[in-house]
């Protein structure tokens, strides 16, 4: 079985996928170029020629050699070398705009133009068989000459065809390229096979000298032109062998019957040696480029194609939307894109494993597929993808797509989230595919949920988002990035004893621009150091001014987040900012999200505990607002932990909350830690927590956020007294 797998493979039985046939049939016009350029240069040689021996000579004298008028010595002398060159150039200049894709009115005209002339030789094939040397020849010459005027039309046809199709059509047809190279080596062949034959069997070159002592075979031509019709059909090999043993034997029986030289069989056996030779050289060359095009389709198929899921990826999909688009520019007139994302996709290969969820990932590209059958679809990443799709019913598309989903879920809740988008004229399906992802992105916990389409009021927060992050580094240049502080006070007095920078962007579009707006979009685009590090930056020169100036000083806690450790290096980050200003490190704490250490890991406990034996002080912010509270207090040795202010919520109702924050900051005491509670809003809330001994409180009822001027003029004004004792 291998040995016939071998055999069809190298042979050419075994069916080729269409790009394989596309980049046989494109080497096979790259080869025209080369061949139909040597053509041209060996047939304008030998006009010169042929000028050179016969017709100069002969001009004045034309009947000596049996022809009426001066046109029928040229056109019997040099009348195929001229047609053959145009067939040529015919073949050279349709190959040459076929590889450069050009297919302008230059190139057309040019096309057109040459092919026409290939044609209009029938004309002069009739003007052939009136002339003497057609008359006088041999049945072989007459057959053959017949054959080279009549294949120059054919070929001729083919090239306008092609033409007419590109230019109508804007497109390659793989088909009529295969007819036009096909005749165009039907006529290499046809002029070989005359013009050889002529050579060695025409008694009129006999007459020149001894052919028995001189031994001449002119059958150069035949064996040039068959090597070229060789190397232009490189297509299948058994079709090759077919045609090149065919013609070879047709060749050799009529010199033996027909032609005036001996033929001996030394030369017989050099003929066909030449005819094995040919062959394996053109299926060396088939086995070559089909080797080449396997590769490079499966380079294109990765490249195009997701290895997972078996569908295009989203390289794929944007190209091809750009090129419908400049095909058609009403193409997405009457489109709408479609995110698709799975909810909580991350529980299924926590539950079933990595490879069900890989399984899970192939079936729901499956699913997307056959919900959307004529739509462009595509997987962008994970578990989302993209279709784009008609306006018009695609809400039962939609529904279509869920039902397959929840029929292949195995039990579990899955759930789908699509957003969707209508693309304006001439916008980039990158920004569309943004939007429609944004759309997507706004369907939060609301179960009852499916689609989202992209609207007004979230094409302004799209679009806040977006100069978000492409300004995050002018707001940092040009200081739109601003420290605010809210004071910390101790409950036993309320005295100052400290305060929290909060980040305020103060932008010349925009206007102040709040955290809520810009944090999280900086943390998922993991630009969230940049801030981190201004905001670092910003307190340490403000606090290095307050001392210079002999104004009061607290110390301020800057919120880190869990991205700067992975960003950059924290440790080196806040020692170099503080030696640049000479700030004391008891003056700067560090805050650190309860949600950001949910996702410890050795290395980011390692970076934790280097911050604190190199002297920071370590707070914990938003102390149970997640589901790793005790084990935070489990891994990590706090300095201060901020209880989280949702605590507080429904305080003088739920008795519950009291009994849970006594127990909170006992737990915490027990543990060496200190506690702060934000988000104090009421004196019973602030008298409670320090008779449950909560140490610092902070929250709108000591003041909001302040800029440093403001900050300053409280102390200044009374409004908030600085402790004796800020640690």
């Amino acid at each position: 079985m291998k040995v016939l797998s071998f055999l069809k493979r190298m042979f050419g039985f075994k069916k080729n996928t269409k790009y394989v046939k596309t980049y046989l049939n494109d080497a096979n016009i790259k080869s025209s170029i080369y061949m139909s350029f040597i053509v041209i240069i060996l047939e304008i040689w030998m006009i010169f020629r042929q000028s050179r021996k016969y017709i100069r000579p002969y001009w004045n004298s034309y009947d000596k050699l049996g022809y009426n008028n001066r046109f029928q010595l040229l056109f019997g002398m040099t009348g195929l070398y001229i047609l053959f060159i145009v067939c040529a150039l015919a073949m050279f200049m349709f190959g040459l705009f076929y590889v450069i894709k050009k297919r302008g009115r230059g190139s057309f005209i040019t096309n057109i133009i040459l092919g026409s002339l290939c044609i209009l030789w029938i004309f002069v094939m009739i003007i052939e068989i009136k002339l003497p040397t057609f008359n006088s020849g041999t049945n072989i010459n007459k057959i053959t000459t017949i054959l080279v005027y009549s294949s120059m039309p054919i070929f001729g046809a083919s090239i306008v065809g092609n033409s007419l199709y590109r230019h109508f059509k804007n497109e390659d047809n793989t088909i009529l390229s295969i007819i036009t190279i096909t005749s165009f080596a039907a006529v290499c062949l046809v002029f070989g096979f005359k013009v050889g034959y002529s050579d060695f069997a025409n008694p009129w070159y006999n007459s020149k000298g001894d052919l028995n002592t001189q031994k001449i075979k002119m059958i150069t031509c035949f064996l040039t032109m068959i090597t070229f019709a060789g190397c232009l059909l490189i297509w299948k090999p058994y079709i090759s062998i077919v045609m090149l043993t065919s013609i070879f034997v047709v060749f050799d029986y009529c010199l033996v019957q027909y032609g005036s030289r001996e033929f001996i069989e030394a030369d017989r056996i050099n003929y066909y040696t030449f005819l094995v030779s040919l062959t394996m050289i053109t299926i060396s060359i088939y086995q070559q480029r089909v080797n080449e095009a396997i590769k490079d389709e499966k380079l294109i198929h990765d490249a195009n194609f997701d290895s997972l899921v078996e569908i295009h990826n989203g390289h794929h999909f944007t190209r091809k939307i750009i090129k419908l688009y400049k095909e058609n520019p009403d193409y997405i007139s009457d489109k709408i894109y479609l995110f698709i994302n799975v909810s909580n996709f991350k529980i299924i290969n926590t539950q079933k494993g990595f490879a069900y969820g890989d399984k899970f990932l192939a079936r729901l590209a499956k699913d997307v597929v056959a919900s959307f059958p004529k739509d462009q679809t595509a997987r962008l990443a994970d578990d989302h993808f993209i279709v784009l799709t008609n306006q018009e019913g695609f809400m039962d598309r939609i529904d279509v797509l869920n039902r397959l989903v929840q029929a292949s879920s195995d039990g579990l809740f899955i759930r789908l989230k699509v957003g969707g988008y209508r693309p304006q004229k001439e916008e980039s399906p990158f920004r569309a595919i943004d939007k429609a992802r944004y759309a997507c992105g706004t369907i939060k916990s609301d179960y009852g949920t499916m689609f989202m389409e992209y609207d007004k009021e979230l094409d302004e927060q799209f679009m806040k988002r977006q100069y978000i992050v492409n300004h995050i580094d002018d707001a940092v240049e040009n200081g739109y990035i601003k420290a605010y502080y809210q004071p910390v006070v101790w409950s036993s007095d309320q005295t100052l004893c400290g305060a929290e920078a909060l980040a305020r962007w103060i932008d010349p579009v925009y206007g102040m621009i709040m955290p809520r707006d810009f944090i999280p979009v900086l943390e998922e685009t993991r630009l969230i150091h940049k801030l981190d590090l201004a905001m670092l930056n910003d307190i340490c020169k403000q606090m290095r001014r307050s001392i210079d100036e002999n104004r009061p000083v607290v110390p301020v806690s800057l919120n880190l987040s869990r991205a700067d450790f992975d960003l950059m290096n924290v440790k080196e980050e806040l020692n170099k900012c503080i030696k640049k200003y000479n700030i004391d490190k008891s003056y700067l704490h560090v805050e650190l999200t309860e949600s950001g250490l949910s996702q410890n890991t050795e290395e980011f406990n390692a970076m934790i505990n280097e911050l604190k034996e190199d002297g920071f002080a370590i707070w914990l912010d938003d102390f149970g607002s997640g589901y790793s509270s005790l084990n935070a207090l489990k891994d990590f040795e706090f300095d201060v932990i901020k209880i989280d202010m949702k605590f507080l919520t429904n305080f003088d109702k739920n008795e519950r909350t009291k009994d849970i924050l006594d127990y909170i900051i006992q737990l915490a005491t027990r543990l060496g830690m200190r506690t702060l509670t934000e988000g104090v809003e009421t004196r019973e809330e602030a008298e409670f927590l320090n008779r449950i001994g909560c140490g610092r409180l902070q929250g709108f009822l000591f003041g909001k956020p302040f800029s440093l001027e403001h900050f300053e003029k409280h102390i200044h004004e009374g409004n908030l007294k600085i402790s004796d004792h800020l640690i």
